[in-house]
């Protein structure tokens, strides 16, 4: 869009040539982060790290923290329970290692820009529906981002002396969400979930654009552009 307005610009102070390969290179750019191939490359390099683990593979805690950012929000007033969006793997996933015996505890992270529900109010409802006992949840309602979470949580974590910590979050969020717990002196065990990066061959060509794949491109920029963000602000 930005490329766009520029060729504008220079269309309009009649510098024809600049103006189209300003617009050129826009084009180009918004094809390329569409294409199923740019996202995948994308989400791959975040992911590298963290594969999926299977149920077995993954140790036992003394709880499960589980990262917002799962939750679109309420809807209307009467509605009891909040919309999901994308990353609702997440808390199918530490539901999943709850009923594995994995960890006695799941800790709900997000706070609320408004007055609002908060999101861990949000996902404890949701929870509630899946069959997890309210003795077993434990909320944290004031975070705002990756970072209050980690600051946050580490608090209630060490109140709490929880010594081994399982981390849910999507796979590529994990290294950025990794470092600001590791900052905080929380060694946690990723319980990485979400993937991006699926296996097999898709239906359409690597080479088609489509929403989708712009969206997870999306996704990868924004992570990567928060990692520098918070590695410059020295929370990392």
């Amino acid at each position: 869009m930005l490329l766009s307005l520029l060729a504008l610009l220079l269309l309009m102070a009649r510098k024809y040539k600049l103006a189209g390969s300003s617009l050129a290179i826009g084009v180009a750019l918004l094809y390329l982060c569409s294409t199923a191939f740019v996202a995948d490359s994308m989400m791959g390099w975040l992911e590298r790290d963290y594969p999926p683990r299977s149920m077995a593979q993954t140790p036992r805690a003394d709880g499960i923290l589980l990262l917002g950012g799962a939750m679109r929000g309420d809807v209307q007033p009467l509605a009891e329970l909040a919309d999901l969006n994308q990353q609702a793997d997440r808390l199918v996933h530490a539901v999943a290692l709850y009923r594995a015996g994995k960890a006695p505890f799941i800790m709900l992270t997000g706070g609320s820009a408004s007055d609002a529900r908060t999101e861990a109010e949000m996902m404890r409802d949701i929870l509630h529906v899946m069959g997890i006992p309210p003795e077993a949840l434990v909320l944290e309602t004031a975070s705002l981002d990756t970072h209050d979470n980690a600051v946050l949580s580490a608090a209630l974590i060490r109140e709490r002396n929880w010594q081994r910590v399982l981390l849910v979050t999507s796979s590529w969020h994990m290294p950025r969400a990794v470092a600001l717990f590791k900052a905080q002196g929380i060694d946690v065990i990723p319980a990485p979930t979400d993937h991006q990066r699926l296996q097999g061959s898709s239906v359409l060509p690597d080479w088609l654009p489509s929403v989708s794949s712009l969206s997870r491109t999306t996704y990868a920029l924004h992570e990567l552009l928060g990692y520098l963000v918070y590695r410059w602000r020295g929370w990392l």
